[in-house]
């Protein structure tokens, strides 16, 4: 058997258990972003054979997407909504009514 030990220790790296950077593509794209246009690809590209729409969302999620992105915080699509339309999602974590148990 081989002892790959003092190669481990010249070259190796450690890596943390725990992801706390979204994986990117290209250094550009989150991983997310690749599957919903490998998504849109398929569906509207294959299945549906709607070029121009095709074309439309990709724009949107490849271009658009990522500059929203990078120049606001986390989870920008889904607080933004939320606090422009006032809108509440009464539920477990949120009970409607005057007590507030989240947020």
């Amino acid at each position: 058997m081989y002892d790959y030990e003092s190669l481990k220790i010249s070259h190796g790296k450690e890596v943390p258990q725990t992801v706390d950077a979204p994986i990117l593509v290209f250094d550009m794209f989150e991983i997310r972003d690749v599957f919903i246009s490998l998504m849109i690809i398929l569906i509207f590209g294959i299945v549906f054979f709607s070029w121009w729409t095709m074309t439309f969302l990709l724009i949107l999620f490849l271009g658009v997407n990522p500059i929203i992105k990078k120049k606001n915080e986390r989870g920008i699509f889904f607080h933004y909504p939320y606090k422009v339309l006032h809108m509440s999602l009464p539920g477990i974590f949120n009970p409607k009514g005057r007590r507030r148990f989240s947020d």
